[in-house]
């Protein structure tokens, strides 16, 4: 049997609007540990978009 969930490709872009999303309500929460884990998350999309526009221009010469 298939698994029937779909994962959306997000390009480098979508994930930078996430990261943009994700800090802007970490910025409405108040200090504690829910906002440093969206700080954290927004990081780590950022890091991920990073990552798709170094390694996608080596994808296509590869071809």
């Amino acid at each position: 049997m298939r698994n029937s969930n779909k994962i959306p490709y997000l390009t480098a872009d979508h994930l930078d609007e996430q990261a943009d999303a994700r800090a802007d309500e970490a910025k409405q929460l108040p200090e504690g540990e829910a906002r440093q884990k969206a700080l954290r998350n927004a990081a780590q999309l950022r890091t991920y978009a990073s990552m798709k526009r170094a390694l996608a221009p080596q994808a296509a010469k590869s071809k």
